[in-house]
């Protein structure tokens, strides 16, 4: 399990990140106000914060599979961190969905003001999308820890295209494969 914990933690990342960036997408709310004016509301007008945020899980999956073990560990902090600013983003959204509307309805009506856009409002019927959207941040906390407690069983990037910082002795046949191998022998 601890061998296949980078492949795991990576592609459930990417996964999530592509949830929650599908989340922004979809309908979250459709508010009813007075005079049977029906307002759709997507995930990118009630929480716009999310696509930079799956935007920033997709950054941290790029860096998580080239960095060293404890930046795997730093790295795996901060998705956590980014997984529960989305479960903070979601969970406003759905705590006051007027209140993340309220552009779209003063659009609407022209309108303004927090009081009159209650007033205004007759029903709230939300979607499973932001719960969608609440859940996949808190997975993406979940596999953070992971990789920040598994980073050290990760495999480890190859030598092979370090560079060497072996002496070159003074025969020309020794500095041209030092050269071969990226050394410069005018270097000491």
């Amino acid at each position: 399990m601890l061998k296949r914990s980078r492949s795991i933690v990576l592609g459930g990342l990417v996964l999530l990140g592509a949830i929650v960036m599908l989340t922004w997408t979809q309908r979250w709310f459709t508010i009813t106000l007075q005079d049977d004016v029906s307002i759709e509301v997507l995930g990118s007008d009630a929480a716009g914060a999310l696509a930079a945020l799956a935007l920033s899980v997709f950054a941290l999956v790029a860096a998580l599979g080239i960095a060293s073990v404890l930046l795997r560990r730093v790295l795996g902090i901060i998705a956590a961190i980014v997984g529960v600013i989305i479960v903070a983003v979601s969970q406003a959204t759905l705590a006051d969905p007027v209140l993340a509307a309220s552009e779209l309805i003063t659009e609407a009506t022209g309108i303004s003001g927090t009081d009159s856009i209650r007033s205004l409002v007759v029903a709230v019927q939300g979607t499973a999308w932001s719960y969608t959207a609440l859940a996949s941040g808190a997975l993406v906390i979940l596999v953070g820890v992971a990789a920040a407690v598994s980073a050290r069983h990760w495999p480890t990037a190859t030598k092979k295209y370090d560079r060497a910082t072996a002496v070159v002795a003074d025969d020309p046949a020794s500095q041209w494969d030092a050269q071969s191998r990226g050394i410069d022998p005018t270097e000491s």
